[in-house]
């Protein structure tokens, strides 16, 4: 697995898409001498709107430095959204987490938490049905009579839940504090997690600086037709594609934003280029990957589609995310 050739275009200019993709070397050079640590966080929500309080489950990544005696260091926060059958799990324990360790080992990103979190109500307990269709009761709009208030939980509970506990620059849990400091937190999505980024873009671009879809297009509020018959992904126009993300920019421009996004050259890349092309004709973009003059930049693999590629497309995201801030 290696990246396309490496070309640094001007801001604007996209071209081929063959545009800067680092692979990164430590993560097929053995064991890292520097470990994180992960943690288990429960909370709830009540979001749906059926009278409901359901429990949910988060895991926390934390990086080799962190002290939770040390208060004054304070630390950005990433949330990553699994893709489609998979689970928070998955990259938080066994022999997937030093992936991510590998990722500040060398000391050539800067060390933050990482959150994996899940739009399926019981990951555990839904295990043989969601590995084998995943399609099991979610929040992100994918189950029929469940709204898609997933984007809702994500900030009344999980964050509280996740920043208030750790050293983050959240000091308490109200809508306005949560707003402040959204420099310091990024919301990232591989595949159906990539399609809900872009819908986190759409409808907590307030709460949230930098976003990272991966692998997985702008869908607005489509989703494909649930069980028993899954039908293709919706078709969704350019134009409507590019007002979906323009619609809370225009409604907060006072507000910077960087959007990176990335896939592999297979299933997922000629529907994302051609979306991300349209948005780079827009006078709300500056494409590149500079975050102090750019707010839009695009890089492609020649990966397959799997979520476990993940921490390879974020050795290139930390040398974005936080930056001139």
């Amino acid at each position: 697995m290696s990246g396309f050739r490496k070309v640094i275009h001007k801001p604007g200019e996209v071209g081929s898409y063959e545009t800067v993709y680092e692979e990164n070397p430590y993560l097929r050079t053995g064991v890292p001498t520097r470990m994180g640590t992960v943690e288990r966080l429960d909370y709830t929500t009540d979001v749906y709107e059926d009278g409901k309080t359901y429990k949910k489950t988060a895991f926390v990544y934390l990086p080799y430095c962190y002290d939770k005696e040390d208060k004054d260091r304070k630390y950005n926060v990433m949330y990553f959204q699994h893709g489609h059958t998979c689970e928070p799990a998955m990259f938080a324990v066994g022999g997937n987490k030093p992936m991510f360790d590998m990722l500040f080992d060398s000391g050539e990103n800067d060390p933050c938490i990482i959150v994996f979190i899940t739009y399926y109500f019981d990951p555990m307990g839904d295990a043989e049905g969601r590995t084998t269709t995943g399609f099991i009761p979610a929040g992100d709009g994918w189950w029929p009579g469940i709204p898609a208030n997933y984007y809702k939980e994500i900030v009344k509970d999980l964050i509280p839940a996740v920043e208030l506990k750790y050293n983050t620059y959240l000091t308490e849990g109200t809508d306005e504090a949560i707003k402040a400091t959204r420099d310091h937190r990024a919301f990232t999505g591989y595949s159906r997690g990539s399609i809900w980024t872009w819908r986190m873009f759409h409808y907590d671009f307030e709460y949230f600086r930098w976003f990272c879809p991966t692998s997985g297009g702008i869908f607005c509020d489509q989703v494909p037709d649930m069980p028993p018959a899954r039908g293709p992904m919706p078709e969704i126009p350019t134009d409507k594609a590019v007002a979906y993300v323009l619609d809370p920019i225009k409604k907060n421009p006072d507000l910077p934003f960087f959007i990176y996004v990335a896939s592999g050259g297979d299933m997922d890349g000629p529907n994302i280029r051609n979306q991300v092309q349209a948005l780079t004709e827009q006078p709300e973009f500056s494409y590149g990957p500079d975050p102090k003059v750019n707010n839009l930049y695009y890089s492609m693999s020649d990966y397959y589609h799997t979520d476990y590629l993940i921490p390879y497309y974020y050795w290139n995201y930390l040398k974005v995310l936080f930056k001139g801030i």
